[in-house]
């Protein structure tokens, strides 16, 4: 059964969640792009309330894809301590050669790192064997453009089958995120994702720059603990990869 992940944008926020901490949470700006990014002191703040009761992971904000920036972005926030950090891998020319030239640096740091792609902006290329070869730990959709349209909105259930089973075939943590509305879990927990991502559904009018509504996250957590898998999907794997 998938766990359930949920971002914060401050220590206020996590302690909102004290009732119903999720399985990871996650830390991000929502105000500042997709995956914009908290001071590391943020970051630290919230890991020492947190205090090993649930996993922790943050985000490095929208970089470019340069492998010199990332590499001293995600350094620098492995040191808060977190248990994960999450990158953007956004489509661009260079990504296939940032991703490889990331290797030495992922490979060397001892905090997992995953790879979040975003559904619409994928690129044409299937990156779940470089980034397995490059280190990373595991990978996630999400979605770039937050105009309220939702991951399901973008790619269809057989898609993220596909992606689920690649991931899982390289032995990458897989998680799926991107304006996840409460009615998504019945339809996503089938396809058993390692972690489902929340921001937005949390929010008071889900809007994911207003303040988080514990009485929301009661809801998610209750629906994602009892959303159990019934049967496999339907793996349509026709093109043989992920795209």
């Amino acid at each position: 059964m998938s766990k359930w992940l949920a971002s914060v944008q401050s220590l206020e926020e996590a302690k909102s969640l004290e009732q119903h901490l999720p399985d990871i949470l996650d830390m991000k700006n929502p105000a500042e792009g997709a995956l914009g990014a908290l001071s590391h002191g943020n970051v630290s703040n919230i890991i020492e309330w947190v205090n090993n009761r649930c996993l922790c992971s943050a985000t490095v904000g929208d970089l470019p894809m340069q492998a010199k920036v990332i590499a001293t972005a995600i350094t620098a926030m492995a040191g808060t301590g977190v248990d994960f950090v999450k990158v953007g891998l956004f489509d661009d020319e260079h990504l296939e050669k940032c991703i490889e030239q990331l290797a030495i640096d992922i490979h060397n740091l001892k905090t997992p790192v995953i790879a979040v792609l975003f559904a619409d902006q994928l690129p044409k290329q299937n990156l779940i064997p470089i980034l397995a070869k490059a280190g990373f730990k595991g990978v996630m959709l999400d979605t770039a453009y937050k105009n309220g349209k939702g991951l399901l909105d973008h790619l269809s259930v057989n898609l993220l089958a596909d992606f689920i089973s690649e991931a899982k075939q390289t032995d990458l943590l897989c998680g799926l995120a991107g304006a996840l509305r409460l009615t998504d879990i019945a339809v996503l927990q089938p396809l058993q994702a390692d972690y489902l991502g929340f921001r937005s559904a949390l929010c008071h009018q889900h809007r994911r720059t207003n303040g988080l509504d514990p009485y929301l996250a009661s809801q998610i957590q209750a629906q994602v603990n009892t959303a159990a898998p019934k049967a496999q999907p339907t793996k349509i794997l026709s093109h043989g990869a992920f795209h």
